[in-house]
């Protein structure tokens, strides 16, 4: 879902570099708060002026209101605006999936708070990735023989495939069908 939302903002960039709307070259990220009521307000079709533009920006906009004015001086169409609205309107229904699903799996998680924070103290860990192992390996490490099986099962135990400084060229395992 993560990367249909990026998908469906880059579909956003698109229309709007061809609509010759450069909100980009002035906001970091056009998806912030800023970002956001700008879009919206180009959306509805209205007419941006500079005191309705202070209005909009964030106060830690590093973009002067003069900037932001002239990277949104564009010429939209009828046809941009409606496509905007769709990828808007899909892009809006996938963060709030992504949202449930979030919660959904806080909830899942809930009898596995302490492994959750023990793993999410390994430096690289966060919070994401510690769902992620719990998921895919569980919290009962006694099913493995030792810490170089756990990691031969996760695929991260480091191969010896080169001697005497050559290389050797390994082909990945075929998987058959049951």
């Amino acid at each position: 879902m993560i990367h249909h939302r990026t998908s469906e903002q880059n579909r956003i960039h698109k229309i709007l570099q061809d609509a010759n709307i450069k909100l980009t070259s002035v906001l970091s990220d056009i998806f912030g708060v800023s970002g956001r009521r700008i879009l919206e307000a180009i959306l509805n079709g209205e007419k941006i002026e500079t005191d309705g533009l202070r209005k909009m920006v964030d106060w830690r906009t590093k973009a002067s209101i003069t900037d932001i004015a002239n990277a949104i001086n564009g010429r939209i169409r009828r046809h941009h605006r409606d496509m905007l609205r769709y990828h808007w309107e899909h892009m809006s229904y996938l963060e709030k999936a992504i949202e449930e699903l979030e919660k959904q799996i806080d909830q899942l998680l809930s009898p596995y708070r302490k492994e959750v924070e023990l793993l999410d103290g390994i430096p690289g860990v966060n919070k994401a990735a510690a769902a992620t192992f719990i998921a895919e390996m569980g919290v009962d490490m006694s099913v493995f023989k030792s810490a170089k099986h756990l990691a031969s099962w996760a695929g991260v135990s480091p191969g010896n495939y080169e001697s005497a400084g050559k290389k050797k060229r390994v082909k990945p395992h075929k998987v058959t069908k049951l």
